[in-house]
């Protein structure tokens, strides 16, 4: 398969891997991203499944495991590991937060409303979700939550939303996106957990012609940029913290979703794209900012296991 220089410096990091969505930075730069439907790009890839690719390997995947279960067809939406070590996963199908453990044992740990797409643990390890699961703009019900760490109770930082998607929280605010408005929200964080307003924070163009596009995916660079992945417009969108919007990087697919820093020094940006079915990668000349309870980031973090789990597992 094609592995290198795709469009202005975008390498093919892996192919047919069906519906990707939510990369996160694994164990030695591994990269994670789920699969979320089955699609004829690749018939040994199936929604649900958990797969794996070396950024020094491109086309080396590996399948870890598949959400679905009890009955339940799994469509996994998006990754980030825990403070405890274990990865997590937005379900749409289970309607809930799933926990994996390093051996791809899986148990739910919260379950939500509609059904969750998106995550991000802040420092305090608290859980910030979106929760947009038959949503639109006709039908405003989608939420974000936060499950704070040590509890068990999910307190609700938004409603009314037409489809809640991409999530970052920092110690000074959380943004999240609304696909179906083309909005990007804001809530700045104060002193004892206490959450301001939500304000807009930015409003991405609107593609003409263009029947399904917004905002998804995000992730942030060291300077504080918010990198957004541009869902039906071929790009990812720049906002610089005051919501600025910056020069866009114009990617080699019509539909990104998601995104996330990686490589040795975080130079490196993985974007999923929809409709291309691809994990792709870009030299950035900004560095991604350090991601919370991240393997390949963490001194301390023992993740021996989870690397043994990705090698030991098939390639697809």
């Amino acid at each position: 398969m094609p592995t290198k220089a795709m469009t202005a410096g975008w390498e093919l990091i892996a192919n047919g891997v069906s519906a990707p969505e939510g990369p996160a930075l694994g164990p030695e730069g591994w990269v994670l991203n789920v699969c979320s439907f089955t699609r004829d790009s690749n018939p040994a890839v199936v929604g649900g499944d958990i797969v794996a690719t070396h950024p020094d390997r491109p086309g080396d995947t590996r399948r870890l495991f598949n959400t679905s279960a009890d009955g339940v067809e799994g469509i996994p939406a998006a990754l980030a590991f825990g403070p405890d070590g274990a990865l997590y996963i937005t379900d749409e199908g289970h309607r809930a937060i799933l926990r994996a453990t390093d051996q791809g044992v899986q148990s739910v740990y919260v379950p939500s409303p509609n059904g969750p797409n998106d995550l991000s643990f802040d420092r305090e390890g608290n859980l910030w979700f979106t929760d947009p699961w038959g949503s639109s703009v006709h039908n405003a019900v989608g939420g974000v939550y936060v499950l704070r760490a040590g509890t068990t109770v999910l307190e609700e930082v938004a409603s009314g939303l037409a489809f809640p998607n991409g999530i970052v929280a920092t110690p000074q605010e959380v943004v999240y996106a609304e696909t179906r408005t083309g909005r990007l929200w804001r809530h700045r964080r104060f002193a004892g957990g206490q959450l301001g307003e939500a304000e807009v924070f930015a409003e991405l163009p609107h593609q003409a012609g263009v029947e399904t596009q917004g905002p998804d995916g995000m992730a942030r660079d060291i300077h504080g940029n918010l990198y957004v992945a541009h869902f039906g417009a071929a790009c990812i969108r720049i906002l610089a913290p005051d919501g600025t919007q910056l020069d866009p990087i114009a990617v080699p697919g019509r539909d990104p979703t998601n995104l996330c820093f990686g490589g040795p020094d975080l130079h490196t940006l993985f974007v999923t794209l929809d409709d291309t079915d691809q994990l792709i990668a870009l030299q950035s000349p900004h560095q991604g900012s350090a991601i919370q309870f991240c393997p390949s980031a963490s001194e301390t973090w023992v993740h021996e296991s989870w690397l043994e789990l990705i090698e030991k597992s098939p390639a697809v």
